[in-house]
């Protein structure tokens, strides 16, 4: 066993606010990537833009690394098969519908229809799960509530002897 003393941390805010590491005056951390993620370049930009889009909406995220590695991975492919579809449809007179017929004509959706179609599906499962769509952002924020700080027992006590007139004599 570690004789080290763990990393403990005061979360400000109390119950139902956020939980910000103490050392980063309140600030709200983003997940290093998964070991072994090897993001591209073109997908760390996409995983900054929602790690700063989650901070900046005050979204807890640092245990989303996982999901949100997934999802950046998935979005370039879905905009790499985006542009290949645009390529696809510019080629065939504004279709995606091909002929693969050999004897006769039998015309199908191309390839690349369908894999840009599975994407948009793993992307629509995936957003919702890192708080990436407007519903999924505002069920979680209603869920937390107002970041108000924690209601005290007496404060009914205490704001009733404020308005007593003899508070403002002594």
């Amino acid at each position: 066993m570690d004789d080290r003393r763990p990393p403990l941390t005061v979360i400000s805010g109390g119950v139902g606010g956020v939980a910000r590491n103490a050392g980063d005056n309140g600030a709200i951390k983003s997940p290093s990537t998964p070991p072994g993620a090897k993001l591209s370049p073109r997908e760390r930009k996409v995983w900054d833009e929602i790690c700063d889009s989650l901070r900046a909406a005050g979204m807890e995220h640092l245990t989303a690394g996982l999901a949100i590695s997934v999802i950046c991975r998935t979005f370039i492919r879905l905009q790499d098969a985006e542009e290949e579809l645009s390529k696809v449809i510019e080629r065939n007179g504004g279709s995606y519908v091909i002929d693969v017929g050999k004897d006769k004509p039998y015309f199908q959706a191309h390839p690349i229809y369908s894999i840009t179609v599975s994407l948009k599906e793993e992307l629509r499962k995936w957003l919702p799960e890192s708080c990436l769509t407007l519903p999924s952002a505002a069920a979680v924020k209603a869920k937390l509530g107002d970041k108000a700080p924690q209601d005290d027992l007496f404060d009914s006590a205490v704001n009733l002897a404020r308005r007593h007139p003899s508070a403002g004599s002594g």
